[in-house]
């Protein structure tokens, strides 16, 4: 005989190979018949496991297993094993001498099958990690046994499920130090089973005495960080009921209680409190507004969480099941639910649907009766939006809910519900079959998981993250101070006070609003008509013809210049030469020197073959050398500059509706003919871009053109600079290799209106104020990220101070 998996592979003979297996009795081992090894199990060798009594001691009163017929999963296998029991006067119940030998029972009465701790310890955390069922790991014990699938095996599938359904729950319990416990399980209370993030503010574990009396200026730094999210991909099939599964964890550790639950559902299910969406058309809106379940065998549609935005935790009673879409009676109960288990002051709550959710929330919460208090002190709220999701609201949502504006919030972004979702996710298709109490069960046991493992990384995480932020404030205080330097004082002082008003009451006027306008070139040319009328009763007008002033002219030329880019089939070409040959005329009068550039040239002629490729030798096109009319120079300058911003105009809508074509092609084309049409559609949009950016380029190098020819003219580039191909992206879209947190806005984006040099209209200065307040924004909250690491690392290791005295004391 030898063994399969002892590392001797020497043979022995039965006697000898089965002494050697007293300690371990779930090996394989194979027989030599002659021709070949066959396996056989030591139970037939004649090896016997005694419970009871310590190893090699063999019991005056052997108790074999009830038909001598017990099974043992292990790593090795699923075993037939020989086990006697202790039947001594003084020898436990059948349960305990089994779990003695580290032999977990499939029932307390009589059992017939057992795991051993470290078949469960493996597949635990093998199902924590990989995401593995039940199901997938017990095939591979049973094909490590018989890989051919031939023998008569009893399925211990339910047995082994069973097991590791109760292994869960007792180290949960154990975890929590219940068994520490005088009163035992029953005395567990809700949420007291959950893994705890040390680094968020708990009062009486890590905050200093006296913490509520902080001044304003510090008492920030003890607030509580919530975001707040639904996940539909963990749905549940309606295969059974809370009666035949209600579960072993009854609201110990992350799942609300499930009887409270469901009676606050039942009296408030039908509250008709939302009101028809005021931002944006989210889903998340549009479901908070369904009733009821009505997806065939369905019994959840998803599960709704509140998690600790800092630290990416999900904190006790704070996860519940969804029964359709993410009803705000649902979301509510949640929210409200997790803050019973904190006395803090302060809350900054994040929600993608924030600016929707609160609107009559506090009307709710007064309705449903809970009131959250510490010594009789109202919790001050402050609600915000992801930053991930932020753009997707209207304008008004993205300067009153954002993490990137409002103070005292540090670089949180919000989004740590969605990170926490791609832990569970891969749940999704064992979770959706199993029962209410099974499901709540295995999703709680991951939740502590991932708590746990975020516990372990924070020493490595804050040293990160802390080194980061210290660089980062330095570099963006460096920038703001050297900003400031070159602005006005009396402007500083007077943009200061406004922001410092706005972050302390978002009543006040918003100082990152832009208010301007653009002017368009409607608007540039009734001014230049109305400058020549009034020249013409002075008697300074310098036309030269009846009908065509010289800002007319300069005016037909720049609309000659736009149909040559589509000038490309010859009906357009036709057109264009006959208004060119009549544009040339009049050219001609107030630029005569035009006529010898283009004879010069060989250009003079106008041929139907070539209109498309004239040169129309506006003053932006002639070469310095080259004298022209200053007043042609300056209308046209006027021109090209209200121009270039109505070009902008164009591309950022273009590039806003190529986003809104590549959103429609994602969620709703489906097959090669819908793709293939979604796609050319895409394709005329990029197209318009193209054509948007080859005209912008073309305008701005006119107006460099121009503004070699026209006095003071330093600064007019401030709002037109360079369109680079890195800067055409949309509003919400980074630069390759930019991270969310660090990215800025293309410039294109951030041009307020049109002002000359002189800023005769205020755009410069608007522009220059929303660049301070986003410069001080930029500086301030990575200032505030270095406060709160660094009470966050204080915080971490006061809870692991008090966490040990709690565990000395149990």
């Amino acid at each position: 005989f030898r063994c399969d998996h002892c590392l001797d592979q020497a043979l022995y003979c039965k006697s000898c190979l089965v002494l050697q297996h007293r300690r371990e009795p779930f090996h394989w081992v194979s027989k030599w018949t002659g021709t070949h090894f066959q396996r056989v199990a030591l139970k037939s060798l004649g090896l016997r496991v005694q419970l009871g009594h310590p190893l090699g001691v063999q019991c005056p009163f052997p108790s074999p297993a009830f038909d001598d017929d017990f099974v043992v999963v292990h790593l090795t296998g699923i075993h037939e094993v020989g086990l006697d029991y202790c039947g001594c006067s003084s020898g436990h119940v059948h349960s305990i001498q089994l779990l003695r030998l580290r032999l977990f029972p499939a029932t307390s009465v009589k059992p017939k099958t057992a795991a051993t701790f470290q078949v469960l310890e493996m597949f635990h955390i093998l199902s924590l990690q990989s995401k593995i069922s039940g199901w997938e790991y017990y095939r591979c014990l049973a094909r490590r046994t018989d890989n051919t699938g031939i023998s008569e095996m009893k399925d211990q599938y339910p047995g082994f499920m069973r097991m590791m359904r109760e292994w869960r729950h007792l180290k949960l319990l154990k975890r929590a130090g219940r068994g520490n416990d005088i009163g035992g399980v029953k005395a567990t209370a809700t949420g007291s089973c959950a893994v705890i993030c040390p680094a968020c503010s708990q009062p009486g574990r890590n905050l200093p005495l006296n913490w509520e009396n902080t001044p304003p200026s510090k008492s920030w730094l003890y607030r509580l960080f919530v975001g707040i999210d639904a996940n539909f991909r963990l749905k549940r099939k309606d295969v059974s009921s809370d009666e035949r599964d209600p579960g072993l964890n009854h609201g110990y550790a992350y799942f609300v209680e499930q009887s409270q639950y469901k009676q606050h559902l039942s009296i408030y299910g039908d509250l008709q409190l939302e009101e028809p969406s005021t931002c944006s058309d989210h889903d998340a809106v549009k479901l908070a507004q369904l009733k009821g379940t009505t997806a065939k065998n369905i019994a959840t549609t998803g599960v709704g969480t509140v998690e600790c935005s800092r630290h990416d935790m999900k904190p006790p009673t704070s996860v519940g099941d969804l029964q359709k879409g993410e009803r705000y009676v649902n979301m509510d109960y949640m929210f409200l639910s997790s803050l019973q288990n904190h006395t803090l002051l302060e809350v900054v709550a994040s929600y993608d649907i924030a600016c929707q959710w609160t609107r009559r929330l506090f009307e709710r919460m007064a309705r449903y009766g809970w009131k959250i208090q510490y010594n009789e002190r109202d919790i001050t709220y402050l609600f915000l939006i992801p930053k991930f999701h932020l753009p997707a609201h209207q304008e008004s949502c993205q300067m009153s809910f954002s993490f990137n504006l409002l103070p005292k919030v540090g670089r949180t972004d919000g989004e740590a519900p969605e990170r926490g979702w791609f832990f569970v996710d891969p749940l999704a298709t064992s979770t959706r079959e199993m029962g209410p109490g099974s499901r709540r069960d295995v999703l709680d046991d991951s939740f502590g998981d991932y708590n746990w493992q975020k516990i372990c990384r924070m020493p490595s995480a804050f040293l990160r993250k802390i080194k980061e932020a210290v660089l980062e404030a330095s570099d963006h205080a460096e920038e703001f101070e050297e900003f400031v330097a070159a602005l006005p004082a009396d402007k500083v002082a007077e943009w200061t006070t406004a922001v410092e008003a706005w972050e302390k009451d978002q009543s006040c006027d918003n100082p990152f609003v832009v208010t301007h306008k653009n002017v368009t070139m409607v608007s540039v040319r009734l001014q230049l008509a109305k400058e020549e009328a009034a020249a013409a009763k002075l008697g300074s007008s310098v036309t030269l013809h009846t009908d065509i002033s010289p800002a007319k002219l300069i005016t037909a030329g720049l609309e000659l210049e736009e149909t040559h880019i589509q000038a490309k089939v010859l009906e357009r070409q036709n057109t264009l030469t006959r208004k060119l040959e009549a544009w040339f005329s009049l050219q001609y009068l107030y630029m005569p020197h035009v006529a010898l550039l283009r004879r010069a040239q060989g250009s003079l002629d106008l041929s139907e073959t070539t209109a498309h490729t004239q040169k129309l030798c506006l003053p932006s096109d002639l070469p310095p050398y080259l004298p022209c009319d200053p007043c042609l120079v300056h209308y046209e300058w006027r021109l090209r500059y209200a121009q270039a911003f109505e070009i902008l105009d164009d591309l950022r809508n273009h590039l806003r509706l190529r986003t809104s074509l590549r959103s429609l092609s994602n969620r709703f084309a489906r097959g090669v003919r819908h793709k293939t049409r979604a796609r050319s559609v895409i394709d005329s949009a990029q197209q318009a871009i193209d054509v948007d950016t080859k005209r912008y380029r073309n305008t701005r190098a006119a107006l460099v053109s121009l503004a070699s020819r026209l006095p003071n003219m330093a600064g007019w580039d401030i709002h037109l600079q360079p369109l680079l191909d890195s800067d055409i992206r949309e509003l919400q879209e980074a630069a390759d290799g930019v991270s969310e947190g660090r990215r800025t806005l293309s410039w294109i984006w951030r041009v307020p209106g049109v002002g000359g040099p002189d800023d005769s209209d205020g755009t410069l200065t608007l522009a220059l104020r929303i660049e301070f307040c986003r410069t001080r924004a930029r500086a301030h909250r990575w200032s505030e990220e270095c406060e709160l690491l660094e009470e966050e690392m204080r915080r971490i290791e006061a809870y692991h101070d008090w966490n040990s005295r709690w565990w000395t004391e149990r």
